[in-house]
């Protein structure tokens, strides 16, 4: 029910609504920034696991060779070959480069491009492998020249006496396999997928608290509604009761009066008055009951462009008299729906008397029907070239009983939209820019099964 919705929209901005948002929008921000934050630590704890790792591996196989064979490539390659096979697992190659970056000695033939890489992470056949460098100290012209890598026993020379008190810098380079440290790396990545989800989730259940909240107040509206209407259907059958026989009969004793006297009479415009008087309370009272008690819709197919032509046709009497053009646009020359004719008829008869009354003399009223065939739906707009609405809320005209009107019973638009939600449409009221007001029935062409 739009109405309920309407009131349930009020309702729900007197919640704070922004205030929610943002401490939900605050709170996903900080799980954001600290799911980043996770992510780097971990990323950055990876890496120094993998450089702490080859670093006791460099300094373990470091101290397994001390004196003259510490300038033996020979004696280096056999040590690699022994960690690597030990190691495989974590350990991908071993090398030993002098200061010129000539490989001396290595192990891990499978990775020899990396033998001389600079330290970090590379990539060689697929494999992630991280390099970590220690420095070496042989004696100046100490180690032998051997074949470089894979090289056999024999190939280095020994160190002179004279040779071991001046040195030359080395480099002991280790490669150790980047997956060794993958747990760390899948904790960081499970670490961002779970603030990830937690951050979707918190969304999710703030939308979801939003939209029960604004049901629970469509719900709560639509309960007061129901009291509303009980309490006016209950007066409306009273006054049915009690004012509308009374007011037959002050009518019709009237206008037996009229017809006695001469019609030059001087009471006969005061009888005329009385009269019209009895007619607008009867329809007061005819829309009191029909807006409390709204009688079930009675779906049928029809063309609702001749509806429109009759309806045009009652109406055209009045439109003369006040000098009003009544203008149809429509490109299909019949229009076949599936909906309540009576009601639709009452709906456009309302929105064009409203319409009609707020043109002034010479003006003109615009109707136009559109045909959305994908959304399969009708839209009827109705322009009058009237004053507008101004500043005036144009919800408040929905409202029973308020009118702009001197004489009107402020329940013509209600009514109207009741019987256009009932159909499953929706009825509303807008200003124009270019002047006057625009009143839009939207409908489905096949109306829902009535309850």
């Amino acid at each position: 029910m739009e109405e309920a919705a309407i009131k349930a929209h009020r309702r729900l901005s007197g919640f704070p609504t922004k205030v929610f948002i943002g401490i939900v929008g605050v709170v996903c921000l900080g799980l954001a920034a600290s799911a980043a934050y996770d992510f780097v630590r971990l990323n950055a704890l990876r890496t120094e696991y993998l450089r702490k790792t080859a670093s006791d591996l460099a300094a373990a196989v470091d101290a397994q060779i001390r004196g003259p064979d510490r300038s033996n490539p020979s004696v280096w390659q056999s040590l690699f070959a022994e960690s690597v096979k030990t190691r495989g697992q974590s350990v991908a190659f071993m090398s030993v480069l002098d200061e010129s970056g000539q490989v001396l000695a290595g192990e891990g033939d499978r990775f020899a491009a990396l033998f001389e890489a600079e330290p970090g992470f590379a990539r060689s056949q697929g494999t992630g492998i991280y390099i970590y460098d220690a420095s070496l100290l042989f004696p100046r012209g100490g180690p032998g020249r051997g074949r470089g890598m894979g090289m056999g026993p024999g190939g280095g020379q020994g160190m002179g006496p004279g040779m071991a008190r001046r040195s030359m810098p080395a480099r002991l380079r280790v490669g150790v396999y980047s997956s060794s440290a993958d747990f760390i790396r899948w904790q960081a990545i499970l670490h961002l997928v779970m603030n990830g989800v937690a951050i979707v989730t918190l969304l999710a259940l703030a939308r979801y608290f939003l939209r029960t909240l604004k049901r629970f107040l469509q719900l709560k509206a639509r309960e007061e509604s129901a009291r509303h209407l009980t309490a006016l259907g209950s007066m409306a059958a009273t006054l049915a009761h009690e004012i509308r026989n009374p007011l037959g009969a002050m009518k019709g004793l009237t206008q037996l009066a009229q017809e006695d006297l001469p019609g030059d009479h001087k009471t006969q415009s005061l009888m005329t008055t009385v009269v019209h008087e009895a007619e607008r309370l009867e329809q007061l009272v005819t829309d009191l009951l029909s807006f409390a008690r709204p009688r079930d819709p009675q779906i049928s197919r029809f063309d609702i462009l001749r509806t429109l032509s009759d309806v045009k046709a009652v109406l055209q009497p009045k439109l003369d008299a006040a000098r009003i053009k009544l203008e149809t646009e429509s490109s299909p020359e019949e229009l076949v729906i599936h909906s309540d004719e009576n009601g639709l008829r009452q709906v456009l008869l309302n929105v064009l008397l409203n319409a009609m009354d707020a043109t002034r003399p010479e003006g003109a009223i615009t109707v136009r029907i559109r045909h959305d065939e994908k959304a399969d739906s009708l839209t009827i707009e109705v322009d009058d070239s009237g004053p507008g609405l101004g500043d005036r809320d144009p919800e408040e005209l929905f409202q029973p009983f308020a009118t702009t009107k001197t004489k009107g019973t402020g329940l013509g638009l209600p009514i109207s939209r009741r019987i256009a939600e009932r159909l499953g449409g929706s009825l509303q009221l807008a200003g124009r820019p270019e002047g006057g007001a625009r009143c839009t029935l939207r409908l489905p062409m096949h109306a829902p099964p009535t309850e």
